[in-house]
């Protein structure tokens, strides 16, 4: 790719951050990496359904091409969930019944407004016509698709376990070496209760500058 193509598509990928923010979808968190634009940082808080009150972080891959390209960006859960659609050894977030082709209609906030939707309705997987294709393929989790089909209080309860391990392990560090990697301490009266009073009143929050933090963008 020429320099000129680089610059155009940074300036396509800034515009589709500026979308997304524009659409204020609540409980998720994001932030392109520092290092590449093509990859970007994630962290979902279900608010809904069987998952809620889990804090899962995930990665979306756009692909090289972005965004002349008809692959979709690519969600990868790098916390523990057990879901029809997310595939149990590459943890890729299956989106071809939303998006079997992307195009110019298509844009990132709609992808992750999807994995909101499908993180609280699991029961609409088990509608899609793609079940029977996928079989033997490893796209999606037949397991967890034909647990939620024949024994639901299994699949709940499957479920509630990724919620609890993902609160445990919300403070683990990233696995990326990236100034935005997505990082979350534990709460300190000190650091984070002044910024607390300050979000209450509607105020910006300083962060201290003894020590500084990226942030990521809320949408809520």
């Amino acid at each position: 790719m020429t320099l000129d193509a680089r610059i155009q598509q940074e300036y396509k990928i800034l515009a589709e951050y500026k979308m997304l923010m524009s659409e204020n979808i609540r409980g998720v968190y994001v932030i392109p990496s520092h290092e590449n634009p093509l990859q970007w940082f994630g962290v979902i808080f279900a608010r809904d359904g069987v998952y809620r009150d889990g804090i899962f972080k995930f990665s979306l891959s756009l692909p090289e091409s972005f965004p002349n390209d008809t692959k979709a960006p690519v969600i990868t859960l790098k916390t523990n969930i057990f879901h029809p659609f997310v595939c149990p050894e590459t943890k890729k977030l299956d989106t071809r019944d939303a998006f079997p082709e992307w195009d110019s209609s298509c844009h990132i906030w709609q992808l992750l407004k999807y994995l909101i939707f499908i993180l609280e309705h699991p029961d609409m997987c088990l509608t899609s016509p793609l079940n029977e294709k996928d079989e033997g393929k490893g796209e999606r989790n037949n397991e967890a698709l034909e647990m939620l089909k024949n024994n639901r209080m299994e699949f709940v309860a499957n479920a509630k376990k990724c919620v609890e391990e993902s609160q445990k392990k919300v403070f683990d560090a990233p696995a990326e070496d990236d100034k935005h990697a997505i990082v979350f301490e534990p709460w300190q009266d000190g650091v984070h209760a002044g910024i607390l009073e300050r979000i209450k009143n509607n105020q910006t929050a300083e962060i201290p500058q003894s020590e500084p933090t990226e942030k990521a963008t809320e949408y809520s």
